[in-house]
């Protein structure tokens, strides 16, 4: 794995005990926790941290109510954090948009958006607190993804913001991720997450908590979409309540033919309006007829 490194400073020339020692893997000819949560096989890592895993769930809703199963994949690592982070990355480079772009005569594969959502999953690796009852969480909706970390922000999130202001707490697993190249200077990594994000999607992630944990949640529905579907939809009620207006006896393969939708979007919309009290139908479904309500 080091061999693929080439940071180009002193640790060039260290033996591997001193290196690991300077890593702070290895302290006083043991590993420390952070050493091993980073390198450990599973099994110690199950024998010195019974609790110890990270959750990654994909649910194909926009809740689990509204799935048609509670998820259609999860894995549920309880590999050292290396190994786990190139395993959940893996995942989420396939549920984020990637157009093909150039950058200086070459294809960029590395979009700030990318980079926000990898450096959220740096983030909880390097602040989670593994010795909560609760696992770091990943929730992958069909509208959002969200990364929960077991315990607290060190500061009130606009402090963060406005210092670059870091204390990781876990500072040798930092250090560790630093030096692989996976994790870049401390303190700009929320300025990261959400410039990247708000750079492609057009909305900013929301930054979530209580004492005992924080959340970040990316909406992954751009916000020109949203405005395009509202839009239309605008346009919709429109030309429904124009044409009830001019013929309130208009039925409702009419309505299609007028909007261009089918019959279940006719339907939908007439329901929406009734409950929104903007029309309301007098009669029966035959022979009977709509009527506008003026406010």
């Amino acid at each position: 794995m080091f061999s693929q490194v080439n940071p180009g400073h002193r640790y060039n020339s260290l033996d591997n005990k001193t290196f690991l020692e300077k890593l702070k893997v290895v302290k006083n000819d043991k590993i420390t926790f952070g050493g091993l949560l980073v390198f450990g096989s599973e099994d110690i890592l199950a024998d010195e941290i019974p609790n110890y895993g990270i959750d990654y769930i994909e649910i194909n809703g926009t809740s689990y109510e509204d799935a048609p199963m509670r998820y259609n994949y999860r894995l549920l690592s309880e590999g050292n954090l290396l190994l786990t982070f190139f395993d959940i990355y893996e995942r989420l480079l396939r549920k984020i948009e990637i157009p093909f772009s150039v950058k200086r005569g070459v294809r960029d594969d590395d979009p700030p958006h990318l980079q926000a959502i990898r450096e959220a999953l740096v983030n909880m690796i390097i602040h989670s607190d593994y010795f909560s009852s609760a696992f770091p969480r990943i929730r992958v909706f069909t509208d959002r993804i969200e990364f929960f970390n077991p315990g607290a922000l060190p500061k009130k999130l606009d402090i963060i913001l406005k210092e670059d202001f870091s204390m990781p707490r876990n500072p040798i697993i930092a250090k560790i991720f630093r030096f692989v190249k996976l994790a870049e200077d401390m303190g700009t990594g929320f300025h990261r997450m959400i410039n990247g994000w708000l750079e492609f999607y057009h909305i900013k992630p929301k930054i979530t908590g209580d004492f005992d944990y924080y959340k970040i949640t990316f909406p992954t529905i751009r916000k020109t979409v949203e405005k395009t579907v509202e839009k239309a939809v605008e346009k919709t009620v429109e030309k429904i309540i124009d044409a009830i207006s001019k013929n309130p006896q208009i039925t409702q393969k009419e309505l299609t033919e007028i909007c261009g939708l089918s019959r279940r979007g006719i339907e939908w919309n007439l329901s929406k309006l009734k409950q929104a009290g903007k029309i309301k139908r007098i009669g029966p479904a035959r022979g009977g007829h709509w009527e506008v309500i003026k406010k």
